[in-house]
């Protein structure tokens, strides 16, 4: 059975086909079943028996057959052990048994925005006439608070909690963020809108003693920046780029990161372990003189490197990275010739096992992808260019690690984030060495601020300094007309394309001219595609009602110009959230909006073709017939009355009216034939015209 592993990649070969396992089961929302298991175990015998006929018979031509049933037997794998991660599914989950209360244990730092704190909770029991009844599942809690007083509770508090389960909610408009598919990814499916006072503490220090230590460590950390630093972002973008704390982060710093394509500093990663594991290894060097110094050496870069991951979180980008340079340093200590791909595929192979959803965290996917880059693709992009200036050396290896990281991550990127930063180049060149400073800085910091006030001082002083001038440039770089191009919406089959004509440039073992026919093909075909849906939104023409809770927004449609009725503030963030990425995903160039609020007919009319729109809050004396009436003006009016007085019997009910006047409304509607559509937790209603 060896023989068949020869190849120096097994781990990263087989990956792949466990990847497909876990994206079959999650794509497909397989259940649990045991036929699966029942496929495992065939296709295990299949290979044992077919292996010992072929060892007897000596028949050896066919080695492709172990490697397909090896290569099945990795999917079914994936199935497996993602179903039975699922915890939905699970008899034991708390939302398939009657409640009152709950016995919860908060699972992550709350987050703090203006009287609502926000965090994960691990349900541990239901209570039901005083009796507790052993569940499972996580819970997202949602608590109001009173903001003149601190919130009093944390990591690893057990509290008694009111049952007002709800399901997680789903995006109601097109475009939208799917939050509802994001949380059930980390085994989310129900929320709870509760008060502070129907929550009783029981007890504390009741999670994981390591992670507790840890949040309590970085904690301290946090402060030490919060003390020494004078302006309120380096603090931020301080704690954010070293300890991976990203609560007090402002969204315009954080935007400048994103559109120079220098995100990936913010977010802390496999760059800043490495450059962890470079300040260790200088200053452990010394050791290797002693008789044992290597193993000391060794276990205390792991150590350290571990502890580091720890109190940044576990990230799945961190663990990926501390993972690898761990298996890295080992194999270096036994000095065992190690391929990279090997390391990245047993890296890869924990972190699904541990849990197979990290397969869809975008930092997961991007991280992998960079990585991969950095190692197969760097290399040959460096070698277009040899300059004998060692400083140009230098600026030319920063800018090829950045264009490698780029052509790999560019099509997700894409699909994810809809933009492409045009001077990545320039700002990534740029960020490489202040990066470096910030984190050595920061990390000396740390270790210096309880053992001298006056160097701590000078040292934030310096950091205070060198993050507020970085800031500064990157929103000078983010500035320059077309630094970053937006509204990019792809569809999977375009980011399929994209990776496989990207393999097909990379791989050697195809001829030539076959690879230059298959890529032209697939090339033709993706411009296919593409052209396809930009011709579909030149010739839109469309009505889009959206659902919104508290506001109104209708958009009318031609091509690629738009005009909004709404009385939201496009700097809102139900304006970015809900309706912004609709009108992106349909590449409008030009668009109007009108304020619903202060425009002079407060009964907005709306005309287009020959359909006409109104939007209704009050009764007036227009008599005129319309085809849709929108009902905002959070009353109970009379469905019929309207019905005869406008000559329609379509009416649309938003979000503003209260839910007992909608229910009103909706049961007069049935009562007397007419259509209705509510936009309150119900899809937008979108109408081609």
């Amino acid at each position: 059975m060896i023989a068949y592993f020869k190849g120096e990649i097994p781990f990263f070969r087989y990956l792949w086909f466990f990847i497909i396992g876990i994206s079959l089961a999650i794509g497909l929302a397989i259940q649990p079943h045991a036929f699966w298991c029942i496929l495992w175990i065939s296709n295990i015998l299949v290979l044992m028996v077919y292996l010992l006929i072929t060892k007897y018979l000596k028949l050896y031509q066919y080695n492709y057959i172990p490697a397909c049933l090896i290569a099945l037997q990795f999917i079914f794998t994936g199935i497996i052990l993602c179903n039975s991660s699922k915890e939905i599914y699970q008899k034991h989950h708390f939302s398939k048994h009657q409640a009152y209360h709950h016995l919860v244990i908060i699972t992550e730092q709350p987050k703090l925005k203006g009287d609502i704190a926000r965090f994960t909770v691990s349900v541990k029991h239901n209570v039901v006439n005083q009796k507790l009844l052993k569940t499972s599942g996580n819970l997202l809690l949602a608590m109001r608070y009173d903001t003149t007083k601190k919130f009093p509770y944390r990591y690893g508090d057990l509290l008694l909690i009111k049952s007002k389960i709800k399901d997680t909610e789903p995006a109601y408009n097109p475009a939208e963020f799917n939050y509802k598919r994001f949380l059930a990814y980390k085994q989310i499916y129900h929320q709870s809108f509760i008060n502070l006072k129907e929550t009783v503490k029981l007890a504390s220090e009741k999670g994981n003693p390591i992670i507790s230590f840890a949040l309590k460590f970085r904690e301290k950390q946090v402060e030490k920046f919060k003390k020494y630093l004078a302006y309120e972002d380096s603090k931020a973008v301080a704690s954010t780029l070293i300890l991976g704390y990203r609560a007090d982060l402002d969204p315009q710093i954080l935007q400048a990161y994103s559109n120079t394509g220098t995100l990936h500093i913010l977010s802390v990663s496999g760059m800043h372990v490495a450059i962890v594991v470079l300040l260790l290894n200088l200053l452990f060097k010394p050791l290797e003189k002693l008789r044992y110094g290597k193993i000391v050496k060794l276990m205390l870069m792991l150590g350290l490197i571990w502890f580091y991951a720890l109190i940044t979180g576990l990230a799945p980008s961190i663990l990926r990275a501390a993972l690898m340079l761990s298996l890295i340093l080992i194999a270096k200590y036994q000095s065992i010739k190690t391929n990279i791909f090997n390391v990245i595929g047993v890296a890869a192979f924990v972190i699904l096992i541990i849990n197979p959803f990290n397969l869809m965290d975008v930092g997961f996917q991007l991280s992998f992808l960079a990585v991969m880059a950095l190692v197969y693709l760097q290399p040959i992009i460096y070698h277009w260019y040899q300059p004998q200036n060692k400083i140009l050396d230098w600026m030319w290896q920063c800018a090829s690690v950045s264009i490698a990281a780029q052509i790999a991550t560019t099509p997700i990127s894409l699909y994810y984030f809809h933009q492409f930063p045009l001077y990545f180049i320039i700002s990534n060149l740029y960020m490489a060495i202040p990066a470096i400073i910030i984190m050595y800085g920061g990390i000396g910091f740390l270790l210096i601020a309880p053992i001298s006030d006056v160097l701590a001082n000078i040292l934030g002083a310096f950091l205070n300094q060198a993050i507020y001038l970085t800031n500064k440039f990157l929103i000078l770089i983010e500035q320059i007309p077309y630094a970053n191009i937006t509204q990019v919406w792809l569809y999977q089959s375009e980011i399929i394309l994209m990776y496989i004509i990207l393999l097909l440039l990379l791989i050697k073992f195809l001829h030539p001219i076959l690879k230059l026919k298959i890529i032209s093909s697939l090339t033709v075909l993706l411009i296919g595609i593409h052209s396809y849906h930009t011709l579909q939104h030149i010739q839109q023409e469309k009505i889009v009602f959206f659902t919104l809770r508290k506001n109104t927004a209708v958009a009318l449609l031609k091509g690629r110009t738009a005009t909004l009725f709404t009385d939201l503030n496009p700097d809102e963030y139900t304006y970015k959230f809900s309706v912004k990425p609709y009108l992106d995903s349909c590449r409008i160039t030009k668009l109007s909006i009108i304020n619903t609020q202060t425009h002079k007919d407060y009964n907005n009319v709306i005309k287009i073709k020959r359909k006409s729109l109104k939007i209704i809050r009050y009764l007036d004396d227009d008599q005129t017939k319309y085809d849709w009436l929108l009902l905002s003006g959070d009353k109970i009016f009379d469905l019929p009355h309207l019905a005869k007085l406008y000559e329609t019997k379509s009416f649309i009910i938003d979000g503003k009216n209260k839910d007992y006047k909608i229910e009103n409304m909706v049961e007069q509607a049935q009562k007397n034939g007419i259509y209705t559509h509510v936009l309150k937790r119900k899809p937008a209603l979108e109408i081609n015209l």
